[in-house]
């Protein structure tokens, strides 16, 4: 079984993540999927997604990464950790937020 708290910590991490590689690219510096750290499959692995359901958790994380950048950058990144606690309650199907 997962742990919620560990699974919640590594979308807080991947949204940090992508907040940082988009400030990149926004200053031109593209890496082009290179430095993905490919923290979705993991998660997705812990929360035990079956195959048939991959397309529809993609499409649930993504959207969560891309609501990333509307938030302040910081060193702990603590402003996303209620991002990614909504993230996860979206990835179980609970409310949508």
């Amino acid at each position: 079984m997962f742990d919620k708290s560990q699974i919640v910590h590594l979308i807080q991490q991947d949204l940090k993540h992508s907040q940082l590689t988009e400030a990149l690219r926004n200053l031109g510096l593209d890496d082009h999927g290179l430095y993905s750290l490919d923290l979705m499959s993991l998660v997705a692995e812990l929360m035990q997604v079956p195959p048939e359901q991959m397309e529809h958790f993609t499409e649930i994380y993504g959207s969560y990464l891309d609501k990333a950048v509307d938030y302040p950058i910081t060193y702990l990144g603590e402003h996303l950790l209620p991002v990614a606690e909504a993230c996860y309650r979206r990835l179980l199907g609970g409310k949508v937020d």
